[in-house]
């Protein structure tokens, strides 16, 4: 997993509960807590920190997720402000596979991405396939509402959870 989504985590759990959360948080986690925006982590050190947050602040880890990748699309957008291109954040939503994922491939060669199939795309209307070996459906859904905010929209995102 890419650095930047470790190091904007622990930057938005400073500035959002502290940094003794933040010590907390590694600590419990077990992980080393340092990271660069350039690296590559192992998926299974972001599920240890978000555990061990969800279990210092008593969130449940999806929560977590959503309202991170919520905020995580702000600071998205002013490190790769190429955002503009799109109309609206249905039209982003629903380009992340031929526009987006393609230009983050192309500064990221090694990223490990999930892929979203176009199901149904209206006007008012986009519903995706999320397929991913990574249980991260939520962190999408708060990309998407993050993308939402940034052009003034309000979106309902649905997560249809199937059994295993």
């Amino acid at each position: 997993m890419k650095g930047v989504v470790f190091t904007e985590l622990l930057e938005f759990v400073e500035d959002q509960f502290g940094f003794d959360t933040v010590d907390a948080m590694i600590e419990k986690s077990g992980q080393s807590g340092v990271y660069t925006q350039a690296g590559n982590y192992p998926f299974e050190e972001i599920v240890a920190l978000l555990a061990a947050l969800s279990k210092e602040i008593n969130t449940p880890v999806p929560t977590l997720l959503e309202v991170y990748g919520t905020h995580l699309f702000t600071r998205l957008v002013t490190l790769y402000p190429n955002v503009n291109r799109f109309t609206s954040s249905l039209d982003m939503i629903s380009h992340v596979d031929n526009i987006i994922h393609p230009e983050v491939k192309k500064l990221y060669p090694d990223a490990d991405l999930p892929s979203f199939q176009v199901k149904e795309n209206s006007e008012d209307k986009v519903v995706l396939q999320y397929m991913s070996n990574k249980s991260l459906q939520h962190f999408a859904k708060g990309l998407m509402l993050g993308a939402a905010a940034y052009f003034g929209e309000k979106i309902q995102v649905n997560i249809n959870e199937e059994p295993k």
